[in-house]
């Protein structure tokens, strides 16, 4: 973990701060941990891990060496607590290891498909800086003994970290190291038979496969472990900026064909599952699907499939959403006004709101094996690189 009192200063939001900010961040503070992340920032330079990373294992052995950074004499466990002061909802759960083969033997579950080539880079940048720098996000069914277990820690013990940060997240950290605790709650999160990925699935696959390629049993890798009563769902929007020309009419009326499509007044949010909204040039549309998807799986069941099918394939040909340069996520915290805005300044040509999908459905398409489309989800809460992080 960062020293006392430099928190803020090493760790970073790379959820939030764009590549501008990342490399203005690298260049004026000498302390960030992004310099270890993403030491090709430093040089203005597209990322090359056979030239970059050895940078990384560098400035991270320097961190330590100047006590930028202080690693723990002991293992402990760490409850985690993040207060979001804007929307005043807190999350809250345990930092600590768990092993690569409950990721290969099914007990940490996946939703989404993995690219081979972003897990090699994230195994090189292990393998070279020595070091996992930000825990992936697990979660799990709402479990009333853990809940108690944690919240009795927290009210009987002072928080060892307690900041700010630049987005107004309060942060806390509690640092647990007495054996008689820790070894109850590991026995109480044993009763959980399984854990599911809610961010991180390129960390995890990529976390997981070093211990396997070091044929380590026991390897584990940072985990930041919520239960579902504690996590923030929202959706992705998508936006569509097609390179040809685009014809808004035509596509109204195509529109017709699966949806009730009406003109609206203001912005249109959905509210419910099979509402979407539409903002075009000359307006909102709210869109209500009015297909039978009874005998659907609980992928295609999905809002967001819904989109990709009877939308982007049938009436845009798009087939590829993760890689087809005309489409455009937005995360669904998003102010409209800034889409509205886009949209006018003919930086898209239309842009759907979603309603978020549940997280009973990702427990469900998880415990099937079957994967969601590309940006289902946009899961709170997003955690600072370098404010916990494991040497291995």
């Amino acid at each position: 973990m960062p020293a006392a009192g430099l928190e803020i200063k090493v760790s970073a939001n790379t959820h939030v701060d764009d590549k501008r900010k990342q490399t203005d961040i690298v260049k004026t503070n000498p302390q960030s941990y992004l310099k270890v992340v993403k030491p090709y920032l430093i040089l203005d330079e597209e990322k090359d891990p056979a030239k970059h990373f050895e940078y990384a294992q560098q400035i991270l052995t320097e961190f330590i060496a100047n006590g930028t950074m202080k690693q723990d004499e002991n293992e402990s466990l760490y409850i985690y607590r993040q207060v979001n002061r804007d929307i005043d909802i807190e999350y809250i759960g345990i930092i600590c290891k768990v092993l690569a083969n409950d990721y290969y033997d099914g007990h940490i579950k996946v939703h989404e498909n993995t690219l081979t080539e972003k897990e090699n880079h994230l195994i090189a940048h292990i393998k070279v800086s020595g070091a996992i720098g930000e825990p992936v996000l697990l979660t799990h069914f709402e479990n009333q003994d853990i809940e108690e277990l944690l919240n009795k820690i927290i009210k009987n013990q002072p928080a060892d970290v307690d900041f700010f940060d630049e987005v107004n997240r309060h942060h806390f950290i509690y640092k647990i190291t007495n054996t008689e605790e820790i070894i109850k709650i590991q026995n109480t999160y044993a009763q959980l038979s399984d854990f599911y990925i809610a961010d991180g699935h390129h960390r995890s696959a990529a976390c997981a496969r070093y211990y396997k390629n070091k044929c380590d049993e026991n390897g584990g890798y940072l985990a930041y472990i919520v239960p579902a009563n504690h996590l923030l769902i929202d959706s992705f929007y998508r936006a569509f900026k097609s390179n040809e020309t685009f014809n808004l009419i035509n596509f109204i009326n195509t529109l017709r064909l699966s949806f009730n499509v009406e003109k609206v007044d203001s912005q249109f949010i959905p509210i419910q599952a099979m509402q979407f909204g539409l903002c075009t040039y000359q307006g909102w549309y709210k869109l209500t699907f009015n297909n039978n998807l009874q005998n659907q799986n609980a992928v295609e069941k999905l809002d967001v499939s819904i989109i990709e099918r009877y939308v982007f394939d049938q009436i845009l040909h798009i087939k590829d959403s993760k890689t087809d340069n005309q489409l455009t996520f937005i995360k669904g915290n998003t102010h409209v006004s800034s889409i509205e805005k886009q949209v006018q300044n003919s930086n898209f040509d239309i842009v759907f709101t979603v309603f978020p999908c549940k997280i009973e459905e990702v427990f469900t398409i998880a415990d099937q094996k079957m994967i969601m489309p590309p940006k289902s989800t946009y899961i709170e809460p997003k955690l600072r690189t370098g404010l916990t992080v494991q040497l291995v």
